[in-house]
Order: structure tokens, then C-alpha cells, then sequence
């Protein structure tokens, strides 16, 4: 426990090793996950004398239940709520804790919020488990009772309905309803420090799906220089999607059948054409080729 360890740790082990029972064993400094506890984010209560209290333009139930410091979880629609996650939430608080020092004063100083687009029998089976007990606070917002942190519970499919907040429904069902939210959706995929952090991540060929389809980029934000958001993203996903005349409109003949072998271009050519082919010469072509001139043409061959 803790990042000092003393010579006696390693007597206390020889110890044990030593006189252990039979049906034991006995590992040492353990590794307790694969990788190190890292919070989705953490929000710091600012009771600056004199700092203005402007109201929260989303989530605006929740920033008045906060104390000094928040941890906060995000389950998003593709990586929803998974058995122990909410285990995972309370030790994420007890280590944060334990390392404040005198930053935080008693734990009613921290808290912790889990935000998930709805609840699920998993999480209701987790909190049973560890005693909590639920308390509605109207509106998708819960309060999980009984723990030695406040635990507050988020559905954001309610809170969005509640509140007229599609930005808060695109982020919990990846799902873009309004122009409004497609727009600033668009703003933040063409913002390069933004696009940087998503691109190598899970999930960003949902938010170029959400955005590419239904309107053109030019719709949502005139003006954007749309040639550039495009060149930063991969070919495979600036053409996601487009039908393939989409894909080639604008190309030279020459460009199309790049990279084509002889063979393969024969099929670009109309039935009319490939019916003056003579037979010899088409028997002499790639079975799989042959096939699809046989199904065009007519003919065996």
C-alpha cells in the first residue's frame, strides 16, 4: 500500500512464503489492473471570493450538488455501463482521496458522478450489491445512498429530453437531431487539436458517420474551410459511405483504372463491346473474369 516500500516489506514476505499454509501463495508488489487508474475527469469547485456564478448551459441540475471535487465516468453508447464499472468508480475515489493529503478535508468534499445514456439492470445489480440504495432527484438525475462518498447517477437520455439539450443527446446516443447540434459537432471534428485527440480513438468513425451523413459539411458551417477538414482525414474515411459514381465523379478516365490489371479493365467495358470479343480469346482469360463477361453476355464460354 503506497509508493514507499521499506525493507520490511520484504521480511514480512519471506515471512509469509515461509510459513504460509499449504493452500496458499504468496505474490508480491501486484500490479491490481492492467492498466494504471486514470479518471475520465475530474471537476475542481473554484470558491474563489468574488468569482462569478454563471449558470451551467448543460447539465445544469447536477454543478450545485458537487463539492470541492468531482470525479467523473463516462459510459458512452458503443462502451456502455459494464459489470464493476461502478466498483471501478469507488476505488478511482477511495485512491484520489487517500492521496490528497490536506487538499481535501472530509470526504463530503469529494464526489463522484457516473454519466451513462440510461441505467441498467448490470449497474442496478452493482449498487444492490454494495448496499446503495437509490434516490431520484427528478429529471435523470440519482443520488446512490449509503457510501462513504456522494455517488451521483446521470442518465442522459432523460436529462436531454428534461432539459432541450441535443447536445447532450449526441453525446449519450451519438445521434445528431437538430442542425444546431450537427454544426457544433462539425466545429469540433474541424478544430485541429480536437480531431487530433479523437482520430487514433474508438469510436471516430461514428462521429464522421454522425456528421458526413444527412447534410453536406457546407450546410452546417458556411464559410469552414471544408477542403482542409477533409485532407486530415484518412481516404477510407472521407469516402465512407459515398456510392462509388460519388467516389469517382471528377476523375479522369486514366485515374479510374489505376492499378487495374488488363484483365480487370475488360470489365469496365459495355456488353455491346465485350460480345465482339472472340471466344478463343475470352476462354483465355482468368476464370473469375470469364464468369462475370459469361453473366454479362449471355453466353458459355
Amino acid at each position: 500500500m503506497g509508493s514507499t516500500r521499506t525493507a520490511w516489506h520484504v521480511l514480512l514476505a519471506a515471512l509469509l512464503r515461509q510459513r504460509r499454509p499449504r493452500d496458499f501463495h504468496i505474490q508480491s508488489e501486484v500490479p491490481l489492473s492492467t492498466e494504471p487508474p486514470r479518471a475520465d475527469y475530474l471537476l475542481l469547485r473554484n470558491d474563489a471570493p468574488g468569482e462569478a456564478h454563471e449558470p451551467a448551459g448543460t447539465l445544469r441540475k447536477l454543478w450545485s450538488l458537487l463539492p470541492r471535487e468531482t470525479i467523473v465516468e463516462f459510459k458512452s453508447v458503443r462502451r456502455t455501463y459494464r459489470s464493476r464499472d461502478l466498483d471501478r468508480l469507488w476505488g478511482y475515489l477511495s485512491l484520489h482521496y487517500a492521496g490528497a493529503g490536506k487538499r481535501l478535508g472530509p470526504r463530503r468534499d469529494l464526489a463522484g458522478v457516473l454519466l451513462l445514456p440510461s441505467r441498467t439492470r448490470s449497474l442496478d445489480a452493482d449498487a444492490a450489491a454494495l448496499g446503495l440504495v437509490w434516490l431520484a432527484l427528478a429529471g435523470g438525475y440519482w443520488q446512490l445512498q449509503g457510501a462513504a462518498f456522494a455517488l451521483y447517477v446521470v442518465e442522459l437520455a432523460t436529462v436531454a429530453e428534461d432539459e432541450g439539450d441535443d447536445l447532450l443527446h449526441l453525446l449519450g446516443h451519438g445521434e445528431a437531431r437538430t442542425v444546431e447540434a450537427r454544426r457544433w459537432l462539425a466545429e469540433q471534428v474541424g478544430a485541429e487539436e480536437i480531431a487530433m485527440a479523437m482520430r487514433e480513438l474508438e469510436g471516430f468513425d461514428e462521429v464522421l458517420r454522425t456528421l458526413l451523413t444527412k447534410l453536406p459539411i457546407e450546410a452546417l458551417l458556411p464559410g469552414l474551410p471544408v477542403d482542409e477538414l477533409l485532407a486530415a482525414l484518412p481516404p477510407e474515411q472521407r469516402l465512407a459511405g459515398m456510392p462509388p459514381e460519388q467516389r469517382l465523379a471528377g476523375m479522369p478516365p486514366e485515374q479510374r483504372v489505376a492499378g487495374l490489371t488488363p484483365e480487370q479493365r475488360l470489365l469496365l467495358m459495355p456488353d455491346e463491346a465485350l460480345r465482339l470479343l472472340p471466344d478463343d480469346y475470352l476462354r483465355s482469360l482468368p476464370e473469375d473474369v470469364r464468369a462475370q463477361i459469361r453473366a454479362r453476355i449471355g453466353r458459355p464460354l
